[in-house]
């Protein structure tokens, strides 16, 4: 029997992300639906730095490419968005996976401008089978991801040392794109101080295919500070930020200058 060639395999691909839009759990009231033709970021060169901008403005229209696809606005939020262009042979299927391979995040290196170093950003990272649950289970499998039935994942920061629990789904698509969806469950803390609600911290991915060896990347982070103690953060937002899309593009971490000095 002939293998299958990578058409076959990403055109199989695109008709299983197409499916899904049917069987996909549907969004919740206060969510908004979004895919990647109502975005429009600037894109700089392939294999060029990535554009990184934060923003924080009064209303939805001056804010940036994306910010219609999250439902309720908020005044206080502010925005991080980061995008590129990438050579890469990763498959949509790899890269899909990349996002289920919750294992993989402790270690990430970030810049901190607080220590003026690279150090870990996750200490411990595994998935789990319920927005409320602590045990661990393995990865999330594409045969899992590709559903869109909303996952979950708990994940200690090294600034906390609290474990979170957030929700993973990947987003109906059309086929050469990914969307995927990642946002806190349980409110993020410190000293016993809320410094962000549940859905605090929201992030969509867009991803592209534009060839098979060229990607573009397109995040979108929505931070919503429930306290002073979090605010004033823009830089640590771009530089974490940052770090999320090297690891996910499989790029090195500390081989260029950090994003925000």
């Amino acid at each position: 029997m002939r293998e299958p060639t990578q058409h076959s395999r990403l055109q199989l691909l695109g008709n299983l992300l197409a499916l899904i839009a049917c069987a996909v759990e549907p969004a919740a009231a206060n969510e908004a639906t979004c895919a990647y033709t109502d975005i429009h970021p600037t894109y700089p060169p392939p294999n060029a730095s990535p554009t990184v901008q934060t923003t924080e403005v009064p209303d939805n229209a001056s804010a940036p490419s994306g910010s219609n696809c999250f439902a309720a606005h908020n005044p206080a939020a502010t925005w991080t968005t980061v995008s590129s262009v990438v050579r890469t042979l990763l498959t949509p299927g790899e890269l899909m996976q990349r996002f289920g391979a919750i294992s993989q995040l402790p270690g990430l290196l970030y810049w901190s401008t607080t220590d003026e170093a690279w150090r870990p950003m996750i200490s411990a990272a595994f998935a789990v089978d319920s927005a409320d649950a602590v045990k661990p289970r393995a990865d999330y499998s594409f045969n899992e991801l590709i559903t869109g039935t909303v996952r979950y994942y708990r994940v200690t920061d090294t600034r906390t040392h609290v474990a979170i629990n957030y929700r993973l789904q990947v987003r109906p698509s059309t086929p050469g794109h990914l969307v995927v969806e990642t946002t806190n469950v349980e409110p993020i803390k410190k000293w016993g101080i809320t410094l962000y609600k549940p859905d605090g911290l929201r992030t969509l991915y867009f991803l592209k295919q534009r060839s098979p060896d060229t990607w573009s990347y397109y995040s979108i982070t929505r931070a919503i500070p429930a306290t002073f103690l979090a605010e004033g953060h823009e830089k640590s937002y771009i530089n974490r930020a940052v770090a999320l899309y090297r690891h996910y593009m499989r790029l090195p971490i500390t081989d260029e200058p950090p994003a925000a000095p």
